[in-house]
C-alpha cells in the first residue's frame, strides 16, 4: 500500500512515516503540509491512502478529503484527529442506486 501523509505538524508526519516504515507492505510515497501543495503530488503519485491530520481544520476533515476524492483516483482518505483520538475514513467510490438492495449493499460493505 502506497501512502501519502498530509499534515502541517512536521512531528506528526515524521511519526506516521516512521510507523509506516516499520510495517511490511506499507510505503510512504510523499508528504505535504497543505492541500494546495499536496494535490499535484497526489495526482502524480496516485497513493492508495492519504493520511491527514484533521486537528487543525475547524470545519473538520471533509473539506480536505473531498478534493482528494473528487480526483477519482481510488484513493482512501484516513483523517486522524489528535485532539480526541478519533479517525474518519473516506472512500472515493461512487455507485448507482437503483434499488433498496443497492443501498443496503453499500451500508454492509464497510
Amino acid at each position: 500500500m502506497r501512502i501519502f501523509i498530509l499534515s502541517d505538524h512536521p512531528l506528526f508526519g515524521q511519526g506516521i512515516e516512521s510507523l509506516i516504515g516499520q510495517q511490511t507492505g506499507l510505503q510512504t510515497v510523499g508528504r505535504a503540509s497543505d492541500i494546495q501543495q499536496a494535490m499535484p503530488q497526489i495526482q502524480e503519485l496516485r497513493p492508495d491512502i492519504v493520511i491527514l491530520d484533521s486537528s487543525n481544520w475547524p470545519s473538520g476533515p471533509a473539506p480536505v478529503a473531498l478534493p482528494i476524492l473528487a480526483q477519482q483516483l481510488g484513493t482512501k482518505v484516513i483523517a486522524l484527529n489528535l485532539e480526541d483520538n478519533s479517525m474518519s475514513i473516506y472512500r472515493g467510490e461512487r455507485r448507482i442506486v437503483k434499488e433498496v438492495k443497492d443501498l443496503l449493499e453499500a451500508i454492509e460493505d464497510e
